[in-house]
Parts: C-alpha cells; sequence; structure tokens
C-alpha cells in the first residue's frame, strides 16, 4: 500500500485512475463521425441492446464491466487514448 496526499491507495484505485483517464474515441460506424468522451459518460449508455454493438479491437463490448477490464489491460500497455467502433449490428456484420 502506498501514501499519497490524499491518502491510503491501493494499487487497484492507481489502476481505476488510470482507466478513467483513458480518452476514448468513439466512431460511428454509419457516418465515419467521431467524437470524444469519457469512460465515466460510457456507463449511462444502454448496454442491454443487442442489436446495437461496440467493439474495441475486434472485441465486442456488451456491458460496462467489460469496457472496464478491457481498458484496464489498455493501461497496463500505457495506452492513453482507445477507439470504439460502435454502430447497428447488421452494419457491422454487413461489412458497412
Amino acid at each position: 500500500m502506498t501514501v499519497t496526499a490524499q491518502g491510503p491507495s491501493t494499487k487497484e484505485e492507481t489502476d481505476l485512475d488510470r482507466v478513467l483517464k483513458i480518452r476514448l474515441k468513439v466512431i460511428d460506424r454509419e457516418t465515419g463521425e467521431s467524437r470524444y468522451c469519457t469512460v465515466a459518460e460510457t456507463e449511462t449508455w444502454d448496454w442491454a441492446n443487442p442489436e446495437y454493438w461496440r467493439i474495441i479491437g475486434g472485441w465486442q463490448i456488451t456491458s460496462y464491466r467489460r469496457l472496464l477490464n478491457l481498458l484496464y489491460l489498455k493501461a497496463e500497455k500505457g495506452l492513453e487514448e482507445v477507439e470504439i467502433v460502435e454502430g447497428p449490428r447488421f452494419t457491422m456484420l454487413s461489412g458497412g
């Protein structure tokens, strides 16, 4: 355990802090437009809709928890930005 100015912290808290700082570039599969959002914003996304997909590096992300797990792996590699391609399921399967 390390001690910071705010008090004690654990490795998990440090990792979570790094994950929450990752910039997410969200690319709309239908329009090609992109925007940036924070990890915190993604918690409010509709993760239950099976007809709308979100893909990171070939992996379909189906929940906020799965997104965080993948972002932990990206943070361990030192990445500061991750691209998410999102769109209706049919556009992902048809190749655009």
